[in-house]
Formats: structure tokens, sequence, C-alpha cells
């Protein structure tokens, strides 16, 4: 029977094309995932059947038809195996290895984040699959938590990247199909694809970036209400840097993400697995030893660079993949420092609201059933939108405006810690009053930073959000002494704190701020 908006609905001990189904694992924006047993070979399988609504259109059942030949024809240990794919009855159908297990959307909602060494380690995984990916001229296009498979025991899985039924071959500059889907995830989605901009591999790098801030922070890079809000963070708004949500993250993770998730497709890295290398040199404090290259070939290539050597193999499973005979990138990279500075001024920042033409429908990413195949349900389907022109740089504020803006920070600040102070305990080393403190600086500190003076108080404000920033540290470092249960460590950590406070206040006095020029909380 065929359904009027998932595909075709399959019961327990039916056949499809041969296979034999055992139970639905899950659907999504593309189509139905079932788990079936392949007669003869006695194997397990996800088959995944395409809506009809998609299957209809010509161009599409051609490209799946060619990507999914292509698909097949990958081999790499973080790439789900394509075992066949066909019709039966005008319904394309993939047929791929089942994994058990769960999935990072899953895992994600289990333990909120993960801690960095594992984060950058599945993001190594993952980056090695996407490469292979590229390698053979596709674009994944829809990298999320969902598309993620993890078998293995918890702090050990190998990750497996899935869901070919939403990466094709991109025979077309733009970032929408010729039937006007748009393709990907709103979280994870880059600027190139929501304006409507050529797509090749480093929309898989931006995609990734986002992931590995979600997996380290357990939040979403723009986590703003509304889809046309979270359209225009990505088009305009800086990359967030981790370490203002989780402040023991290495600021050297900062400059990955932050880079990853750059506007500009020249300023990502190259490829999938320089940005997994780039993250594990970032936590041992050391630099990448490859070379950055790019190693997508064919419609998967960029401009300016293009290589058709295949990728190396890996040396261990949890390795990304290298890039072949694939060229040195030539393009300079931008400082990190540089990267951090435009990311915090606007990492929190709210996102103006904007009328964006478009319509979509979510694909399957929330947590379910606890088979891993199951969240590889699809992207997100609508219709290309106006092109959002580039934001332009901020300019600067009058001075009533400023100091009525910062007032309004710092004012808006003071609330807040009405109801901190009201959980503080006796214990000098409690750790939640503590976090809840670092949230507010952090909070404070972005909110100031994203402030543009007018030209004669640069330099005063500048020493005035440094004063802050400082303050922010040290609250920092009081929290990491209460996890270490370090009461002299928390109070010199607090004392330092008053005296960079104090410092704070007559700045903001020489400038002309009010509620700012008061004791902070």
């Amino acid at each position: 029977m065929v359904g009027p908006a998932h595909g075709v609905e399959l019961s327990e001990g039916g056949e499809f094309a041969g296979y034999r189904i055992e139970r639905r694992l899950g659907r999504g924006g593309m189509g139905v995932l079932y788990l079936a047993l392949e007669p003869g070979l006695d194997r397990r399988v996800a088959l995944k059947l395409i809506a009809p609504e998609a299957a209809a259109d010509e161009v599409f059942a051609h490209r799946f038809a060619e990507e999914s030949r292509i698909a097949a024809s990958i081999e790499h240990p973080n790439v789900v195996p394509i075992y066949a794919a066909g019709e039966e009855g005008a319904v394309p159908f993939i047929a791929m290895r089942y994994v058990a297990g769960a999935d990072l959307a899953r895992r994600l909602a289990k333990v909120g984040r993960l801690d960095p060494p594992r984060a950058v380690e599945l993001i190594a995984q993952i980056g090695g699959g996407l490469d292979a990916i590229h390698v053979a001229g596709l674009v994944h296009r829809d990298v999320k938590p969902a598309n993620v498979l993890l078998s293995g025991e918890e702090g050990g899985e190998h990750a497996y990247i899935t869901d070919f039924g939403v990466a094709r071959n991109v025979a077309t500059e733009s970032g929408l199909t010729q039937t006007g889907r748009f393709v990907g995830t709103l979280d994870y989605v880059a600027p190139e694809q929501i304006s409507g901009g050529r797509v090749d591999a480093r929309v898989d790098v931006y995609a990734l970036g986002c992931l590995l801030f979600k997996l380290l922070t357990g939040e979403v890079p723009f986590p703003r209400e509304g889809e046309a809000a979270r359209l225009y963070a990505h088009l305009n708004d800086p990359p967030p840097a981790p370490s203002l949500y989780v402040p023991e993250i290495r600021m050297a993770l900062d400059d990955v993400v932050i880079r990853a998730m750059s506007k500009s497709p020249d300023d990502r890295y190259p490829s999938a697995g320089d940005l997994g290398r780039a993250a594990q040199a970032a936590l041992r404090g050391e630099t990448p030893a490859v070379p950055e290259r790019t190693v997508a070939t064919g419609a998967a290539a960029t401009r300016t660079a293009e290589t058709a050597g295949p990728a190396p193999e890996p040396t261990a499973p949890t390795q990304a993949v290298g890039g072949g005979s694939a060229t040195d990138a030539t393009r300079p990279v931008d400082s990190g420092a540089n990267r951090r500075r435009w990311a915090i001024a606007g990492a929190l920042g709210v996102a103006a609201a904007i009328v964006v033409a478009i319509v979509l429908a979510s694909g399957g990413g929330d947590p379910g059933p606890s088979d891993a195949n199951e969240g590889a349900g699809g992207g997100a389907a609508g219709r290309s939108g106006p092109k959002v022109a580039a934001k332009p740089e901020p300019k600067p504020l009058p001075k009533s405006k400023l100091i009525a803006k910062a007032d309004a920070i710092c004012a808006d600040s003071q609330r807040r810690y009405v109801a901190i102070r009201d959980m503080e305990s006796e214990m000098s080393t409690d750790v939640p009053y503590a976090e809840a403190l670092v949230r507010l600086a952090r909070d404070r500190t972005s909110s100031l930073r994203a402030l543009t003076p007018p030209q004669p108080l640069a330099e005063p404000y500048e020493a005035y959000v440094a004063a802050q920033k400082r303050v922010y540290a040290t609250d920092k470092q009081a929290l990491a002494a209460a996890k270490e249960e370090d009461a002299e460590g928390v109070e010199a950590a607090r004392e330092l704190r008053d005296s960079e406070d104090a410092l704070r206040q007559r700045l903001a006095r020489e400038i002309g701020f009010s509620v700012c020029s008061t004791p902070q909380s």
C-alpha cells in the first residue's frame, strides 16, 4: 500500500524486492526505513524505500540511480556499506548494512554532550568517511547526528556516516535540486545551500563543524526561535566558540569550529579529514602533521582545486582518510585569534527576524527507538527563498545608543544574578553556583563585545570589554577550582575577580555608563 506522504507501508512478514520485512525502523522526509532479511544470505539489512512523490520526478529518479551506483562502490570503515539499489513497483529502494545500536542523536539525547577527546575521535572518524564520499564525487549535504550510526561499547563506539538518500552527485551549480527541494537540516546547513549557491564538498565541512560544536557543547550552533531566524544566523551571524558554553574546552578547538563554519567556503578546511586532523591536533596542543588538501573529485570538487587520486587507506578506523594525490592548499589560514574575536563578538547575539519564502519539511532526526539505522530517514525539503545579501560591517553606534545598549545588558545581568544568588550555598566549592556565574559572565561578555563603539570611544571601550573578559576568566578559574574541591583556589579566584571588577567599574564610569559602573553580579 502506498501512503500519501511517506512511501510504501509494509507489514511484518511481508516481502519487498525479495527482502522479508521484520519491522519498520523509522521514517523521514525522503522515505521509510525497514529492518529486513535478505533471503539466501540470512543477512539483516536496513531497507530504505524512497517516498513516491520524490521518485515520481524523472530528474530525481535519474539522480537516485546514478548516486546509488556510485555510493555502492564506496568502501570505507566509516561509511555504511550499500548492498543493493533498484526499483520495485516503481518505488526506488536501497539495501544497506543494518547497524544495531544507537545513532549519535540518541546518544546526545542521553548524555547531553561528549567529553572533548571522545567528540574529537568521532569527528575524525566521520571526517574520514566523508572524505571517501567526496573522493567518489558525491556530496552528502545532510550531515547531522541522526545520520551518524554508532556500534560498539559506549565510550568506544565506531561511527558510520549514512543516508545516501540525500547525498547526490552534484551535477549542477545550485544548492537546490532541480525539483525545488531544499536538502539538509537547518541546524547544520551551510550558507551556500540556503542562498542557492554552488554546492561542493565544503558544505559537508561546514556541517561537520556544526556537529563538532554540538558534540562539545550539547547545543546547536544557532539555537534561534523560528526557521527564518536560524537561516539568517547561518547566513550572517559569526560562528560561535564552544568555550563560551563549556569553559574547560581548549580555545584551540574554538579555532577549529570557527574555521570549519566560515561563511565563505574558501576559508574552511579543504577537506573533512583536514578538519578531523586539526581537531585532534588542537586537543594535543599541536599542529597537524599532514598538509591540508582537497580530496574531492568530479562534481564534488571545489572550483579552485580538483584532484583525481583516491584517498589512501587509514592507518586505523578512527583516523581520518588522507588525500592520495591531492594538491596542497595554497590559501593562507586566518589567525585563530582573529577568528575567535569575530566569533565571540556575535556568538550569542539575537538573530534579527527576516522574511524568507521557504517551505520546509523536516527530516527524521529526533530521538526514537533504539535501532541505529532508524535515524537515517532523510532531510528537509522545501522551496528556495530569495538570495540574502552578505551582512555589511556593523556601523558604530552613537555614544548615547552605546550607553543605552550596554546599560541594558548590564541591567539584565543584574536581574539574572538575583536569581543565581539564591542558589548560593555555604560551601565555597559549590559547583552549580560557580557554573551559573560562568554562564552569566559569558553571556555578558559576549553581548558587550558585540557592540560597536563610535571612533572616539573605541579605545576606552575596548579596554572596558577587556576588563570584562578578565572578570569572566576569573569566574572560569573559580569554577575549575570548585570542581577540584579546592576551597583556597576558589577564594583566590574570587579575590582576583573583585579586583578586576573594580577596574571594570572605573572604566565604565570614564565612558559614561550608569548601570555598568555599579558592582557586577
